[in-house]
């Protein structure tokens, strides 16, 4: 199935989707919140923009291999033309309480990687993150200069914490290897929410020196309007393909969840 990854994900429809307009009082069902969403337009992607998309496709379906196959960069999806030249420097995670990570160099675009699985239905702590919806405050540690209201899932931010030092300390080694100031930040469902909390942890961590793009699959909702305007502010530009068929997303939103950066698809 992980082969299938990229050709899935951009095969779905994908919209922009408008936050709710009140996040003050959560919606009580599912279907009062699909009211207050609006779908803003509706864009097939041309030819050339998915073919532009596809070697991002490919990366985060790298990030569900086996940690042996991912880290010798051996794995089908790895070895597809687009990214066969990326390097491996470094990566981690149990793929279960610890979603699989990786950081490396892409050298046609002089970009460092940065990876992350997505959930793994067999890996109950997995699943578990996904459900924690509580929202929360960001830590002042990690998200030094965070509005104060900015709030986010829970389980996502639980889990992006327990990878997040190991990661930093990766990407400042190549980094400071290859003279780089690109940062892709990759990933799908699970992965593409832990990529935007990584895309925003990396850009104010490391500051205006770098420019992060955030690139995520069919991701859910990651935090409220507060915090995505927060991204927004910091990580720009920035790729959020996301389709209408999400299941986290669908029940993010009665929580009242704000989408996490505006979607752009062209």
């Amino acid at each position: 199935m992980l082969f299938l990854l990229p050709a899935f994900a951009l095969a779905l429809p994908l919209i922009v989707v408008a936050a709710p307009t009140n996040n003050t009082a959560p919606p009580e069902s599912v279907i009062e919140d699909a009211k207050q969403l609006a779908v803003e337009s509706v864009t097939p992607l041309s030819s050339a923009e998915v073919d532009g998309s596809i070697p991002y496709g490919l990366f985060a379906a790298a990030a569900y291999c086996s940690p042996e196959s991912r880290d010798s960069w051996q794995c089908k999806s790895c070895q597809a033309d687009p990214i066969k030249d990326f390097q491996m420097y470094k990566g981690g995670g149990d793929g279960s309480e610890v979603q699989y990570w990786y950081v490396g160099w892409w050298p046609s675009h002089n970009s460092v990687i940065v990876g992350r699985q997505g959930t793994d239905l067999t890996k109950i702590e997995a699943v578990l993150t996904d459900a924690t919806f509580l929202p929360v405050t960001l830590p002042s540690d990690q998200f030094p200069g965070s509005p104060l209201l900015a709030a986010a899932h829970a389980g996502f931010l639980a889990s992006h914490t327990r990878s997040a030092a190991d990661i930093l300390s990766a990407v400042k080694d190549v980094l400071a290897q290859r003279n780089a100031t690109q940062i892709l930040v990759i990933g799908h469902s699970l992965g593409a929410a832990l990529a935007v909390l990584d895309g925003l942890y990396l850009q104010i961590q490391l500051g205006s020196a770098v420019n992060v793009i955030i690139k995520g699959f069919g991701g859910p909702r990651v935090g409220n309007d507060v915090f995505a305007d927060f991204v927004n502010e910091k990580c720009y530009p920035r790729y959020y393909l996301a389709s209408d068929t999400q299941l986290v997303k669908n029940i993010l939103t009665p929580m009242g969840y704000g989408i996490t950066v505006r979607d752009k698809i062209t």
